[in-house]
């Protein structure tokens, strides 16, 4: 049984060098999801493909993302905003339903390119009201309500790219940040996001035959990494001030977006 197991395991090729680019993925993920309300978390594919086909890396990761999703909602179950919560998941459900059907006929280059490019739109903006507009307070960010329409456009975004591509981070980012909620309530919110729409893109997956024999045994292999990234995820989360919560949230989402579009480009 043992010696059938690490044939497996040493049939995916060049697993030396799978190993370490995979920890990183996870490492990241984890620390992102339980800190930062997914911003580097987006980071995880893109760092898997440069090992494994993208097929390959969302089986792998997808398990992943759902073990730390569980732990990382737990952890912030005091905070999410509920009302923003529904509109958010409405919007994620429907756009998975999509990503479902155009799944096997997609070329997801072109949708990570335009993530990507929405990513470094959004942080420019972030960066001109912050540092350019002085005089522009706090409270009119506020005044952007988290809207069902907002919510069914960019939530249905994310829940499309996380189905295709797991890169929903970046729009209900989008979506989210400018909202201006405390940090521990973004944190919250996301988290409770993520764990329902992962969950529910299991069926779909199933249906689709993504997973493997493979990519659950790397899969398994990779839990133990999730306990490090979760508690300093959430250390760095409890240091920070909301300012620069922030400011670390949208350089992770700017580097998500400059990493998708080279990615993709070259």
């Amino acid at each position: 049984m043992i010696n059938s197991l690490l044939d497996i395991i040493l049939s995916i090729s060049e697993i030396h060098i799978i190993l370490p680019i995979a920890i990183l993925a996870v490492f990241l993920v984890a620390i992102s999801k339980s800190g930062f309300g997914g911003g580097l978390g987006s980071l995880g594919l893109p760092v898997m493909v440069f090992a494994v086909p993208p097929k390959f890396a969302i089986a792998v990761l997808l398990p992943l993302y759902l073990v730390t999703d569980v732990f990382v909602a737990y952890s912030w179950r005091k905070f999410p905003v509920l009302k923003i919560l529904k509109f958010m998941v409405f919007g994620g459900i429907v756009g998975q339903i999509l990503g479902w059907l155009c799944f096997e006929y997609l070329e997801d280059r072109y949708i990570l390119i335009l993530i990507g490019f929405l990513a470094l739109f959004t942080v420019g903006k972030y960066i001109k009201s912050e540092f350019f507009n002085k005089i522009i307070k706090k409270e009119k960010i506020n005044k952007i309500k988290a809207t069902f329409i907002r919510s069914i456009i960019w939530c249905g975004f994310s829940g499309f790219s996380s189905f295709v591509a797991l890169t929903g981070g970046i729009p209900a980012q989008i979506f989210l940040l400018p909202v201006g909620l405390e940090r521990q309530a973004f944190v919250g919110t996301m988290s409770f996001y993520f764990l329902i729409i992962n969950l529910a893109k299991l069926p779909f997956f199933f249906n689709l035959n993504v997973f493997s024999s493979k990519s659950i045994i790397l899969s398994l292999i990779l839990i133990p990494v999730l306990p490090f990234g979760i508690f300093l995820g959430k250390w760095l989360n409890n240091k920070l001030s909301d300012r620069l919560f922030y400011h670390i949230s949208h350089g992770a989402l700017f580097l998500c977006g400059v990493n998708l579009i080279i990615k993709q480009i070259l």
